[in-house]
């Protein structure tokens, strides 16, 4: 299991050099790559260019985001998987193997039924692309109570009908994102993450809900950095995993409302201390972190407006 850090999943931002040193100064093996903003990078320069910091800190790429929009017309989505064909094309340039999809919360398009047989799908089409270039597909879905507003039909937002669409989108390429903080706001017990091939878990991203919420109101901003035990047993679900053998990229996630008053590197470290934590619980080896921060980076400017 791969040790990954994601800026996204933390609410941080930053150029990409200053986001590699962060991670490689607190100890993450891999990371959580803007494959669209890579690919814009290798269209206005070379991939060479756009991917020389990468290269330089020779950090394992854990996941992307394929950068699809489930929620739209026919025709947009078109638009959007031949999007994916230079996207997958540069990620496989760079070593990537998994990339990940979230499932709409809600939508305007169709009820349940009839809108379950056009997501599967596409979700199909879009592994399929992938696969193409040797990339699997991690489903997730999202279970923040917000992300149900000002929409006609609710879709996927509990783990039931989470595990109801991924059970039926099969193949051999086509896997899960085990997310704990939707798990828990979703309704989802860890009997029924046990319940989830353990081969078939792509990406785990572990968060816990505030003390203040509940998970029938809980927002997405009701997010924080998962503890050892938590509400689902971060300890035993990876103590699970970790028992199969599984190939998948772990991360720490939280809301950055919830930490907007530290530096990003508090934050980081914060995060790194809570993953390390869990894996220490579940008896799994634990790299240190370097002393100093990394100085062999290319130094990246600051665009110029």
């Amino acid at each position: 299991m791969l040790k990954n850090f994601s800026p996204q999943g933390l609410g941080i931002t930053g150029r990409q050099s200053e986001l590699i040193e962060l991670a490689l100064t607190y100890a993450f093996r891999g990371m959580e790559v803007n494959m669209t903003d890579m690919l814009k990078r290798t269209q206005r320069t070379s991939f060479e260019d756009a991917s020389k910091y990468l290269r330089a800190a020779e950090i394992e790429i854990g996941c992307f985001d394929c950068g699809v929009d489930l929620n739209t017309t026919d025709e947009e989505f078109t638009v959007q998987l031949g999007q994916v064909h230079p996207l997958a094309e540069v990620a496989q340039q760079l070593g990537a193997k998994t990339a990940t999809i979230r499932l709409p919360s809600a939508t305007d398009i169709a009820a349940f039924p009839e809108f379950f047989e056009t997501v599967s799908g596409r979700i199909k089409q879009v592994a399929e692309v992938l696969a193409g270039k040797e990339i699997r597909l991690g489903i997730g879905f999202a279970a923040g109570a917000e992300k149900l507003e000002g929409f006609q039909f609710p879709f996927v937002n509990t783990v039931e009908s989470f595990l109801a669409l991924a059970k039926n989108v099969t193949g051999d390429t086509i896997g899960y994102v085990l997310d704990t903080w939707d798990w828990q706001v979703g309704g989802g017990t860890l009997e029924q993450v046990k319940t989830v091939p353990a081969d078939k878990v792509f990406v785990v991203r572990y968060g816990e809900l505030t003390e203040d919420a509940t998970p029938e109101t809980a927002k997405s901003t009701d997010r924080i950095l998962p503890t050892v035990d938590g509400p689902l047993n971060h300890v035993e679900i990876t103590k699970y995993l970790a028992s199969a053998d599984v190939d998948a990229a772990i991360m720490p996630t939280a809301s950055g409302a919830q930490y907007k008053e530290r530096t990003r590197e508090a934050t980081v470290n914060a995060a790194q201390e809570a993953i390390d934590a869990i894996f220490e619980g579940a008896g799994l080896p634990v790299t240190p972190r370097p002393m100093d921060l990394v100085s062999s980076m290319p130094y990246e400017p600051t665009p110029m407006n």
